[in-house]
């Protein structure tokens, strides 16, 4: 992962919303599988601080309580690099294949975690 660490990738708040934000590859935490309501298929989603963001803009109140914010996004292939896609992904298929002990502990997936 170190060679990408520093790649900027593309992310958003809901896999079929249109705002999108750029962010490191080396910010996006507990990357992991989630099949969000109404998603074709499970997508790889992960989590970012809003502080972290590179470029563009994820909806998000950061007035409701003190920042930054720990948000749930997703990265969708066709907004990826093939080899920023493949590394999500294949951190995603560490923590999905993983002993129990090595997985992220379960969040709820909801907009605001602090709110």
């Amino acid at each position: 992962m170190q060679a990408h660490a520093e790649m900027l990738i593309c992310v958003q708040r809901e896999w079929n919303g249109w705002r999108t934000a750029q962010v490191r590859l080396r910010d996006l935490q507990d990357v992991h599988w989630f099949q969000p309501s109404r998603a074709p298929n499970p997508l790889v989603h992960g989590y970012i601080s809003c502080a972290n963001i590179v470029a563009g803009q994820i909806p998000h109140d950061c007035e409701c309580t003190r920042s930054p914010h720990r948000l749930l996004v997703c990265v969708l292939k066709r907004h990826s690099t093939a080899a920023a896609y493949a590394e999500v992904a294949r951190r995603a298929d560490e923590q999905h294949t993983g002993p129990p002990s090595a997985r992220a502990p379960r969040y709820r997936h909801e907009s605001c975690h602090s709110c």
